[in-house]
């Protein structure tokens, strides 16, 4: 498990899909996102259901407000959620009780190089209430 400390609104969740699968993927997802696109949500579920990936869970702490938790059976789509929800909103990663250093940030942000850039060029960042599905246009 990883936490990250929230400092500000989360990304559209929806990034998270292309971060993780790319976009376009087939996923089931659950959360409390409400309205869609909704930077205030504190649940999210994502699991791929066009491979045998594991499921991410992240969610925010009922005995910890401001610190979410970031679950997967697999290390590879649990670090890169994390990494990324820290990299938008965070003010602290910790995994196994100790904050990851600026060096070991940095080495994750190498090793998940293509998948940050396909987040950060997702086009879910422009959704707003007068745009909710900003790839319909």
């Amino acid at each position: 498990m990883y936490l990250v400390e929230i400092n500000q609104n989360r990304p559209d969740f929806r990034a998270f899909i292309d971060l993780l699968y790319g976009a376009g993927r087939n996923v089931d997802t659950d959360g409390d996102a409400n309205p869609v696109y909704s930077r205030t949500w504190t649940y999210l579920y994502i699991a791929d259901r066009e491979s045998d990936d594991p499921a991410v869970d992240i969610y925010e702490l009922e005995e910890q407000p401001g610190v979410y938790a970031v679950e997967s059976e697999s290390e590879r789509l649990m670090q890169l959620s994390a990494l990324y929800l820290f990299m938008t909103c965070g003010s602290s990663l910790v995994h196994r009780s100790c904050a990851l250093t600026a060096d070991a940030i940095s080495v994750l942000k190498a090793r998940y190089s293509l998948e940050l850039s396909r987040a950060e060029a997702a086009v879910w960042h422009g959704s707003s209430a007068d745009l909710p599905y900003p790839n319909s246009k």
